[in-house]
């Protein structure tokens, strides 16, 4: 594994962490405090105030932790040049958990023009163009990664999921079927002839 993956991996799963802290209850608050997890994007989100960096994080600033990482990638991948792409996909992936699929496009779209053979990029950009509503862009990425990788299975479920999406159920039925008869232990597979069964 090189070392580049190695990071982008690590930082996914730090982001992932982060996340998950944040969204967990604080048990000490009493019932009728307010919880309000603003996503990126929200109009309310740069307004948040930041916390100072000497501060460590703890279950009371987490959230601001987040909001500093999150301002600083927005700062670091929009000023860097094009043909830089790290933290890009990082970036990306954040603006995808966080429902912002729509913007998360152009940086899935930057990392991909710079990597066009890596898989797992492809089907990141894939789902941020179906999720934005471009289905078109959407096939045309699971159709090139599938061209790469015919036995990716996720990708074989994802394009059966667009054809469901634009009312093709009989192409869909024919790549799940495939799928269920070729890689038939996969959850792809089992997740696939769950739909079908219901087509």
């Amino acid at each position: 594994m090189n070392t580049s993956r190695l990071y982008l991996i690590i930082g996914a799963v730090l982001i992932a962490a982060v996340v998950i802290f944040i969204l967990l209850p604080d048990e000490s608050d009493p019932p009728h405090a307010e919880h309000t997890h603003l996503p990126p994007g929200h109009p309310d989100f740069d307004q948040m105030q930041q916390m100072d960096g000497n501060v460590q994080p703890d279950r009371s600033n987490v959230r601001s932790e987040f909001m500093q990482e999150y301002m600083r990638l927005r700062e670091k991948v929009e000023s860097q040049p094009a043909d830089d792409t790290s933290d890009v996909l990082i970036y990306a992936r954040m603006l995808l958990d966080a429902h912002q699929a729509e913007a998360s496009v152009k940086y899935f779209e930057r990392y991909h023009e710079a990597t066009p053979d890596n898989i797992s990029v492809m089907l990141d950009l894939s789902v941020a163009y179906f999720d934005s509503r471009q289905t078109e862009k959407a096939e045309a990425v699971t159709k090139l990664l599938l061209s790469k990788d015919p036995g990716n299975t996720t990708g074989m479920y994802n394009l059966g999921a667009i054809f469901v999406a634009t009312d093709r159920e009989q192409e869909a039925k024919k790549v799940w079927g495939e799928l269920v008869s070729k890689y038939p232990d996969s959850p792809d597979a089992k997740r696939a002839k769950e739909v079908l069964a219901t087509l």
